[in-house]
């Protein structure tokens, strides 16, 4: 009864979240109140740092109640807020029950790790990337036990030092591919996030400037690969060629809902964050059933692994819903106009003010500080960005760099603790052995990037 209560909780903060952008404010109480009713079923078997998040949401709220005289209203965004991250999140776990039994995405996975050394870094890095569009985390899980399982003694000719060798690039590879998803996907939770941040922003211009940075970016990751590991220490058996036939499939049908969701959120005039809500559900319902050739074993096929994987999104809950309330309810005891003057006095040009920004977000995260609490700050201390000579735009491409560049470097981050556990290794051998170099470059290249659009946009 429990998993179903949480399972029915969780469809109503998608419904809410839905009707909220949609209708107007009544269902935004629904939305708010379906998150409560998860957590208050679920909360308490979340991990410590779930349940450290909601306690710190807790405390920010009784604040707020003491001395803030628009208290209600601004708990009551805070949680509509963060019930649209995690009615995000929950439509993502529709897709992700459909990607998990598809033959298809299993067909790449394999055709991946069995590449020959001189493109299997790009093919796990370009493969991560797409897949992680419909798995999100799973792909770190799909394609990592993939490799750990391929990448034996045997296999590297009996020389450990290539089986090392052969674990960092690719576990690299698929770690970099999953993190710049971030940059861009107008499916994931920094794209949300950004959005209710950064006021004052075209999607429709966003999606495609933010996809030429994440190219950059994708370039910069194979180019270091290609620094670290000369064609010397390149000494891997001969894997099989493959067609890419089944990826260019996957892609397709990747580009498809996201091509739906941005024409659903276009004809009813909502955030991208909505339009996906409306649109993943339903797509994935199709794609089970052409798996199950049929739309009503597919649905209750849907239904039993929903009831089953729901409940147990009890940590993504706490720890995103939580972060997004707790940023949104301290950024109201920060008086945007101080924090302008206080920047201002800084003396920086608009363009590296930019670069400043981007970089502190990067920062933060190496402490631990969640790139959803700090995005939500800065956007809120910045709600007047043009007064500081700040593009909306250039903003946002700043924050989700630096957010998907952080998501490879902090050692407390899910991403990276999931790569160093399914590779054995330190955590902070994968987040500054492995991944330092194309951190601290990603950063440069980052902070040009930035310069240039200050630049451009400030025109």
């Amino acid at each position: 009864m429990r998993a179903g209560a949480a399972t029915a909780a969780l469809l109503l903060v998608i419904a809410g979240s839905i009707g909220r952008a949609v209708w107007g404010s009544p269902e935004a109480a629904a939305a708010a109140a379906g998150l409560l009713l998860y957590l208050l079923l679920e909360g308490r078997g979340a991990n410590r740092k779930g349940r450290i998040m909601l306690a710190l949401g807790g405390l920010a709220a009784i604040a707020a109640l003491l001395t803030l005289p628009a208290a209600p209203a601004l708990l009551l965004k805070a949680a509509t807020e963060a019930a649209a991250i995690i009615g995000l999140f929950t439509a993502l776990g529709f897709l992700r029950e459909a990607a998990e039994t598809s033959g298809l995405v299993q067909r790449c996975g394999e055709w991946m790790v069995r590449q020959p050394p001189g493109r299997r870094y790009a093919v796990l890095t370009l493969g991560s990337h797409v897949i992680s569009l419909v798995l999100n985390f799973g792909v770190l899980s799909l394609l990592g036990i993939m490799v750990a399982k391929g990448n034996t003694v045997e296999a590297a000719g009996g020389e450990p030092r290539i089986v090392a060798i052969r674990s960092r690039r690719m576990l690299s590879a698929i770690l970099r591919g999953f993190a710049l998803m971030t940059v861009w996907s107008p499916l994931s939770v920094s794209f949300a996030v950004v959005q209710t941040a950064v006021h004052g922003l075209a999607w429709q211009v966003l999606l495609p400037l933010q996809g030429g940075l994440a190219v950059l970016l994708l370039l910069l990751g194979w180019w270091v690969d290609r620094l670290e590991f000369p064609a010397s220490s390149r000494r891997f058996g001969p894997g099989e060629p493959g067609a890419w036939l089944p990826l260019l499939h996957l892609g397709g049908v990747i580009a498809a809902i996201v091509a739906a969701a941005m024409l659903a959120a276009e004809m009813a005039s909502v955030r991208m964050v909505i339009g996906a809500m409306i649109v993943v559900p339903p797509a994935a319902l199709v794609w089970l059933a052409v798996q199950r050739r049929g739309l009503v074993s597919a649905g209750r096929d849907l239904g039993r692994r929903l009831l089953s994987s729901l409940p147990g999104f009890r940590n993504e809950a706490a720890m995103l819903g939580g972060a997004m309330f707790l940023g949104i309810v301290v950024s109201a005891f920060i008086p945007p106009a101080a924090t302008a003057r206080a920047i201002g006095a800084l003396g920086l040009p608009a363009p590296l003010l930019l670069v400043a920004l981007a970089l502190g977000v990067m920062i933060l995260a190496q402490f631990g500080v969640s790139q959803i609490i700090s995005v939500t700050l800065i956007g809120g201390a910045l709600s007047d960005l043009q007064n500081l000579g700040l593009h909306p735009l250039a903003v946002a491409s700043g924050l989700m760099g630096a957010w998907a560049l952080s998501a490879c470097s902090t050692p407390v981050g899910a991403a990276v603790l999931t790569v160093a556990r399914i590779g054995e290794v330190p955590v902070l051998q994968v987040a500054r052995q492995w991944n330092g170099t194309f951190v601290l470059g990603g950063a440069a290249l980052l902070s040009l990037w930035l310069i240039f659009l200050g630049e451009i946009l400030g025109h």
